[in-house]
């Protein structure tokens, strides 16, 4: 399995709130997950890479109810995070109010689940198209899927940073899947990739960027694209060949 991942503060951020975990087993199991926290003092960065942690350390601690159900070991990864995270909070008010947007890409075996909270996406692309498989829980994009705005307006609204869902803040999380059946012979290439990204660099760029550049050299130029459009947030991309 080939992957990149990389991260970046930006050109305005004084500290990186994204996050990621890329974990890759010698039982078929690989785990690839992204976060872009949020909170006051440090607390975005806690709960992000609380976030990821926590998922992962869910999964493998569980890694046998995998042969049953990887779907529902996926959500209660999540659920497990979700209130975790919300205790760290009880027990530090300093951490009041931080959450997370938690993308995750899960290969096992013969499958390939994505899953989402938040606003950080996951692409699937080849030649022909680049696609987003998450949607967006956010209030542009509930606008968007209204009829509202248009994809394009998604970028420059001024509302586009308000997200409706996160890791961290309600008791209850109900978090997205989408499955995909893995042909054998056939390569996917996804992406995973944070906010910093996509407000800057529109997806028509980036599939451009995926088809003009090498495998190894995309991420670079994926976060190069971002930082001269402005790099006004933190960039974080993951992306894999599964």
């Amino acid at each position: 399995m080939r992957y990149v991942a990389l991260t970046e503060k930006g050109n305005v951020r004084a500290n990186n709130e994204d996050y990621y975990i890329v974990y890759t087993g010698e039982d078929g199991l690989n785990i690839f997950l992204i976060a872009d926290g949020m909170g006051g003092h440090s607390a975005g960065e806690v709960a992000s890479s609380l976030a990821c942690q926590y998922v992962l350390d869910y999964i493998l601690l569980n890694q046998k109810m995998l042969e049953y159900s990887l779907k529902e070991t996926i959500k209660e990864a999540y659920r497990y995070a979700n209130q975790k995270i919300i205790n760290h909070q009880i027990k530090n008010p300093l951490l009041y109010g931080m959450g997370t947007t938690l993308a995750g890409l899960f290969c096992y075996k013969d499958k390939i689940l994505v899953s989402n909270i938040g606003d950080s996406r996951v692409y699937i692309i080849d030649s022909n198209e680049i696609r987003q498989i998450t949607e967006d829980h956010s209030l542009v994009y509930e606008m968007f899927k209204d009829g509202k705005i248009t994809k394009e307006e998604i970028y420059t609204h001024p509302k586009k940073n308000i997200i409706t869902k996160a890791v961290g803040i309600e008791e209850e999380l109900e978090v997205d899947i989408y499955e995909f059946a893995r042909e054998k012979g056939k390569d996917y290439c996804f992406l995973l990739c944070t906010d910093g990204l996509t407000n800057m660099v529109f997806e028509t760029y980036i599939h451009k960027i995926f088809k003009e550049n090498s495998f190894d050299e995309i991420g670079k130029r994926l976060i190069e694209k971002a930082l001269e459009a402005g790099g006004i947030d933190n960039i974080t991309v993951v992306y894999l060949l599964a």
